[in-house]
C-alpha cells in the first residue's frame, strides 16, 4: 500500500484532501469548491435572520469531503490494478458495503468499469 492510499481522512487539512480529491477526481473536487464558495453567504444572515454557524456547515461539509475522499482512494488503488469491492475494503480499511456504494457511484459517473470476473466478484479498474 502507497504512502498516498493510506486513510487521509485524518490528520489532513481540508485543503490538502480537497487537493486529494481533485488530483484523482476533479468533477467531484468542483463540487466540494462551489459549495465552499457558497459558505460565505451561507453564513450571512438572510432576509429571515438565519444564517449558517461554523459547525453548521462543518457538519454538511465535513462528510461530504471524506466521502469524496474515500471514492479517491478508490479511484488511486484500482488505478493500479483491478479490484473486487472486498480486496478494496480489506485494503482501505472501510466496510464492504461503503465501497459497494462508492463503486455504484464510480460507476454512475463513468469513472470505473468493470475489467473481468473472478469467481463471483467484479474486478473494477479505473478508465
Amino acid at each position: 500500500m502507497s504512502a498516498r492510499v493510506k486513510d487521509k481522512t485524518t490528520g489532513d487539512s481540508p485543503d490538502e484532501m480537497l487537493a486529494y480529491v481533485r488530483s484523482l477526481d476533479p468533477e467531484g473536487a468542483q463540487k466540494l469548491e462551489k459549495l465552499l464558495e457558497k459558505k460565505g453567504s451561507l453564513m450571512k444572515e438572510n432576509v429571515y435572520h438565519e444564517r449558517f454557524t461554523q459547525r453548521q456547515f462543518s457538519l454538511v461539509f465535513d462528510p461530504l469531503l471524506k466521502r469524496a475522499v474515500e471514492r479517491a482512494r478508490i479511484l488511486e488503488s484500482i488505478g493500479r490494478r483491478a479490484m473486487s469491492v472486498p480486496v478494496l475494503a480489506r485494503e482501505l480499511g472501510l466496510p464492504a458495503d461503503i465501497v459497494f456504494d462508492h463503486m455504484k457511484e464510480l460507476l454512475r459517473r463513468d469513472l470505473v468499469e468493470i475489467a473481468e470476473y473472478e469467481e463471483r466478484n467484479a474486478l473494477y479498474r479505473r478508465k
